[in-house]
């Protein structure tokens, strides 16, 4: 990358190639159409500007290289002004220097340290085999009763909260009420339309959330429930930095929604690309083995985070495009996980692609942290599906999320078939 030298330039790089089209827009029925459009536009434009509609203008980024360039590139593209075009703000976030998503190196990596101490391998092992027998149990009582099922009630909202409560070390008895506020923060709309309603629902349950955290810390320091994490994130060890009260409750919040929200939002997409694709669902039965593959075409195929906002600290060039400092950029790392000069077939369901370098997860200094516990629950849940039961049809239509952050669904009725 190399830095701007003048305005001039900066002018002609700021037309919109889609003025009558609002990406901040969380419309679930513009989802397939935004596929087609990135499509075209990643040719000619990998990184283009997108002019105020709902919100303020700001570079988009949807080419894979370039994406990758900004999630590397820390110092150049901060994340502490929000990381959603709905929380963008032009000063930091207040949680900065404090929450692991909204802050940068170098403080971010003592942060990154404490956090990640949770998520080693041989955690993340530990807790596996009762995630498995979750599922399995989950998925058992499915075949039992039979009929139809909202997918995303039965298992896609109740496994990664299962799998939090685990991390977190949270109350059994708390988890239904975590799930019901989880599954309401990253809801959004315009200001100027009805669904801004939802984007209030989101700001209340994010409180919510954060005072839950709280008073979890303040009850551990009583004596009780001294097991939790947000607990073990303040006391710290001798190999881990402890974190401020403040710090301690914001990443277990972080972790709890984010965990939570896009895993589930991932094994929606896994789901509902099984009822389209039965090819698939048969593959896989004919060969389990490929099971750790798909898994992760899944999370490329349909990236559960539709984008995720930076602020540039300096004028810098992108894809010769020049960005001035303090000018938002938000990648779309679901149209970089489709770029045809990295992904062969991009828009094909492959249960072998290899080698396969998405970046549902992210990269960089701000990859997620949680990766290998996610990828523990996908693949329980897709493992045990083939395992019990012999396919999967839609019997109603999928609900898209009203997010303009989250690709995932908000309905998903489904009936499993099971051999006679």
């Amino acid at each position: 990358m190399t830095t701007t030298n003048g305005s001039h330039g900066q002018a002609l790089h700021r037309t919109d190639p889609i003025p009558d089209i609002d990406l901040a827009d969380p419309d679930p029925a513009r989802a397939a159409a935004l596929d087609r459009l990135f499509t075209e536009l990643r040719r000619e434009h990998p990184v283009f500007w997108h002019g105020p509609k709902s919100r303020p203008g700001f570079w988009a980024v949807i080419g894979y290289a370039e994406t990758m360039q900004v999630y590397r590139d820390a110092p150049t593209f901060s994340a502490t002004h929000g990381m959603t075009i709905d929380s963008l703000r032009p000063d930091q976030d207040p949680a900065s220097g404090m929450m692991i998503e909204v802050t940068d190196p170098p403080e971010h990596r003592r942060l990154r340290r404490s956090v990640g101490a949770f998520f080693v391998d041989g955690v993340v092992a530990g807790l596996a085999p009762a995630i498995d027998e979750y599922v399995r149990g989950l998925l058992t009582g499915i075949r039992d009763r039979g009929g139809t099922i909202d997918f995303v009630e039965a298992v896609a909202a109740r496994v990664p909260t299962y799998a939090a409560g685990l991390l977190l070390g949270l109350p059994p008895g708390d988890l239904e009420w975590i799930t019901s506020r989880t599954a309401l923060v990253f809801l959004s709309g315009p200001d100027t339309d009805t669904r801004g309603e939802l984007r209030e629902a989101a700001e209340q349950a994010n409180g919510e959330l954060l005072g839950y955290f709280a008073k979890l810390l303040r009850t551990n320091r009583r004596g009780s429930g001294a097991g939790s994490l947000v607990h073990r994130l303040a006391a710290g060890t001798a190999n881990r930095e402890g974190m401020s009260t403040g710090e301690a409750v914001l990443n277990a919040l972080n972790l709890a929604i984010g965990g939570t929200t896009t895993t589930r939002s991932a094994l929606t997409n896994l789901m509902h690309g099984l009822t389209q694709l039965p090819e698939v669902f048969q593959a896989l039965r004919d060969e389990p083995s490929a099971v750790p593959t798909a898994v992760e075409e899944a999370v490329r195929w349909a990236n559960p985070v539709r984008h995720l906002a930076r602020v540039a600290t300096r004028d810098v060039e992108l894809a010769g495009r020049n960005i001035r400092a303090h000018d938002p950029v938000l990648v779309w790392p679901r149209s970089a996980n489709r770029d045809e000069s990295v992904f062969v077939r991009p828009h094909r369901f492959d249960i072998h692609r290899h080698p396969n370098p998405h970046i549902g997860f992210a990269a960089g200094p701000h990859s997620c942290p949680g990766t290998g516990l996610a990828r523990v629950q996908l693949r329980a849940v897709l493992g045990h599906t083939l395992e019990i039961f012999t396919g999967v049809e839609p019997v109603g239509p999928a609900e898209l999320l009203q997010s303009n952050f989250l690709h995932g669904y908000a309905r998903l009725p489904v009936r499993f078939a099971t051999a006679s």
